[in-house]
């Protein structure tokens, strides 16, 4: 994936941090519509959209630039020449080796300081994504709101904005803060930061919130069955519906992330986790979510789903318990959680 440069658009333009920003004004504590497409220098077009403009795609390019501005005295610098440099290419999202060898040739205080003003003043994409890189290597604690605001075009930007606050202080919370607001790959990119983290205080959040039921959970659902353990977590006698109901959705999800990342069949705990979920959703009163997972889980424990159960010791148990939950009446659609509408 590459970072879109370049416009054609006339007349002044807002800075993708501007952007973000108003965008989250506008839709406070929640992902941004189409994660804050489209961007200011696309003229309606989605991130995606190449303008013919060459790709860097090893940032070997970017890199050189880099290095012959940051090489020049400060009275000499011209920012305004270095964004139109920069712009004459697409640059990748993903942290790349080049640029992060030129970062490390250069003083941190100089390149912290131009980090900070192209992440908050560019109005290109490409050197927006090069102040993100380079926070993601020397920014502090005080960038952390700078990265999470540009971080919300998380399309884009949620790779090195997960890369940046995981090497901060207080990195759990600051990244569940940014996941709880993004959704699709952005949410890919930071659910899996937040389970690389191997921090307990992240726990709660990934048993109960990191699946949204986006079909791209499926790149890191088993990851945070096995980061949280949830198998335990789902086994005491006192689990939380919000527990109850997001392993529900982590095992359905996990039934169809097959070719994405490990699957249900690659879930060692699968088999307990299923029963104890069983053991608890039953306690509850049906509704849309609930019925979703039920059926799915009892699809697969029966063989209807393009993959097959192991033959664990319970499966029967397992499939009869099942198949009896999913007998459950379709709730009206005014009970349905937003995830499975």
């Amino acid at each position: 994936m590459t970072a879109t440069a370049g416009s054609a658009r006339l007349g002044p333009r807002i800075a993708f941090y501007e952007h973000a920003r108003a965008l989250e004004r506008r839709h406070p504590g929640i992902p941004l519509p189409a994660n804050g497409e489209p961007y200011p220098d696309t003229d309606g077009l989605g991130a995606s959209h190449s303008d013919g403009r060459p790709c860097d795609r090893d940032g070997v390019h970017t890199a050189r630039i880099l290095d012959a501005f940051l090489s020049t005295s400060g009275k000499n610098c011209d920012v305004a020449q270095l964004n139109r440099e920069l712009a004459e290419h697409r640059l990748p999202i993903h942290r790349q080796v080049a640029i992060v060898e030129a970062i490390g040739r250069a003083d941190p205080e100089r390149v912290r300081g131009l980090a900070r003003l192209l992440t908050r003043t560019s109005v290109e994409e490409a050197p927006t994504v090069l102040g993100m890189a380079m926070l993601a290597e020397v920014g502090s604690v005080e960038d952390v709101p700078l990265i999470q605001t540009v971080g919300l075009l998380s399309g884009t930007f949620g790779p090195l904005a997960a890369r940046a606050l995981a090497r901060l202080p207080d990195a759990a919370t600051n990244l569940i803060w940014l996941a709880d607001r993004t959704a699709g790959w952005g949410r890919v990119y930071l659910v899996e930061a937040i389970c690389d983290l191997h921090d307990s205080a992240a726990e709660p959040w990934l048993l109960r919130k990191a699946c949204d039921g986006h079909h791209l959970n499926g790149y890191f659902a088993h990851q945070v069955a096995r980061t949280a353990r949830m198998h335990e977590a789902i086994a005491r006698p006192d689990a939380d519906t919000d527990l109850v109901d997001h392993t529900g959705r982590l095992l359905a999800i996990l039934v169809g992330s097959f070719g994405m990342s490990d699957s249900i069949l690659d879930y060692k705990h699968a088999e307990r986790a299923l029963a104890q979920y069983l053991s608890h959703v039953g306690r509850l009163e049906p509704n849309q979510g609930r019925c979703y997972a039920v059926r799915t889980l009892s699809e697969f424990l029966s063989g209807g789903a393009y993959i097959r159960p192991p033959d664990w010791a319970s499966l029967d148990s397992l499939r009869a318990g099942y198949r009896s939950m999913a007998t459950w009446p379709e709730p009206r659609s005014g009970n349905l959680p937003i995830w499975c509408g």
